[in-house]
């Protein structure tokens, strides 16, 4: 559950920096607001892509791959 909130608080911070950019007036302030999106949406997409991918395989002590759990 807390990913979610983490999402969406990201989501917000990305459209802040949207906003941001377009109500610049100057060029740093709109570069900010660009990195800001950039880096909101690019944390979503590492939270998306941990909550969808495989777990990783057990090794057991010895080495070795534990069976597949079929």
């Amino acid at each position: 559950m807390g990913q979610w909130i983490f999402g969406g608080i990201m989501g917000l911070l990305a459209l802040f920096g949207l906003a941001l950019a377009s109500r610049a007036h100057d060029a740093m302030f709109a570069f900010f607001g660009y990195m800001l999106f950039v880096f909101g949406i690019a944390v979503i997409f590492g939270l998306i892509h941990r909550a969808t991918a495989e777990p990783p395989e057990e090794v057991q002590a010895g080495g070795e791959r534990s069976p597949s759990r079929s």
